[in-house]
């Protein structure tokens, strides 16, 4: 007859529940400190990272939001930069406030007027759909993003980054009225630029840029590693409310930094009600590649880089699950 296969794990069970019994202190509600209180000071880290173990059953801390976004980046900032044929540098500024003629008649560098004419959408609307759920300290968010600034021109040319976002929260100080901790962000699509040229430009060398008629170029899609702060304070004027700040910093692939605020109505966290989210970001992005001249006598190679600034404005509109 075999060893019983419970043997073990009797022994190692009832050995764990003595070595509790001997050291269990007085019980304090969500302190439980198993019994190693002496060896990790459970009561000091809670008094500064708020409670290490649920209340009640981490069933019970489990909750899902869905909703939609709307926002609009207003540009502060569209450059194009690359190089001439013959090596001198170019920079094309592409947002669409850009005069038509040029600020100082004396001086027509940088400027051209089939440039304007084909400068880019500096106030686009962008899109969002979104899940996020929690479980305790940990959210994972799925977020699909509509951005797209456009051309004025109806030649398909523009700055295109529509994506699948995938963020992961975790709480590190977990308070009654502060929450903050650090997150993690995938886009796992990559931005893309294209600009169709036209015609020569004429504030250009030799036309050494009517090699490039067509620029188009991906990049790689941008991870980020950032940190967030929640407040909540009391009802104010009998609203529950929150606010939210938040940075995200380059960690992989095409750098992308975000700084932001967020004012949210939000209820008492049941099953089914509403909240509303007013946000305002400031974020820099720049995608580049390199790109061979279409001049088939003497192709030439050069990095040429899409360079933005943009404010958003925008709201999130939501259902707690």
């Amino acid at each position: 007859m075999g060893k019983s296969p419970f043997k073990k794990a009797t022994i190692i069970f009832c050995f764990v529940m003595a070595l509790m019994a001997l050291g269990w202190g007085r019980a304090e509600a969500q302190v439980p400190d198993f019994g190693l209180g002496s060896i990790v000071p459970f009561k000091s880290l809670q008094t500064f990272f708020g409670p290490l173990f649920p209340s009640t059953c981490i069933g019970d801390t489990f909750r899902s939001e869905f909703g939609m976004g709307l926002s609009s980046p207003l540009f502060d900032r569209i450059t194009l930069s690359g190089k001439e044929i013959n090596g001198n540098p170019v920079s094309l500024n592409l947002l669409n406030n850009l005069p038509t003629t040029p600020p100082d008649p004396t001086s027509t560098a940088g400027w051209d007027p089939s440039v304007m004419s084909q400068s880019l959408d500096g106030g686009p609307v962008v899109y969002d759909l979104f899940a996020k759920f929690r479980a305790w300290r940990f959210a994972g968010k799925v977020d699909y993003s509509i951005f797209e600034a456009r051309s004025r021109r109806a030649d398909g040319s523009g700055f295109f980054f529509d994506s699948v976002i995938l963020t992961g929260d975790v709480d590190i100080i977990q308070g009654p009225w502060l929450t903050a901790g650090g997150r993690l962000q995938f886009y796992l699509n990559q931005p893309y630029f294209k600009f169709n040229l036209g015609i020569p430009f004429s504030g250009l060398a030799n036309g050494g840029f009517d090699h490039f008629d067509k620029i188009y170029f991906s990049a790689d899609a941008p991870w980020t590693i950032g940190a967030y702060i929640r407040y909540v304070p009391p009802e104010i004027l009998g609203f529950p409310v929150h606010f939210d700040a938040y940075a995200d910093f380059p960690l992989k692939g095409s750098p992308l930094k975000t700084y932001g605020v967020a004012f949210v109505f939000r209820p008492q966290i049941y099953r089914f009600d509403l909240f509303t989210k007013l946000k305002l970001e400031r974020t820099t992005f720049t995608i580049s590649a390199d790109l061979t001249s279409n001049n088939t006598n003497s192709p030439t190679s050069s990095t040429w880089s899409l360079d933005m600034l943009w404010n958003l404005y925008g709201a999130e509109f939501g259902i707690y699950f």
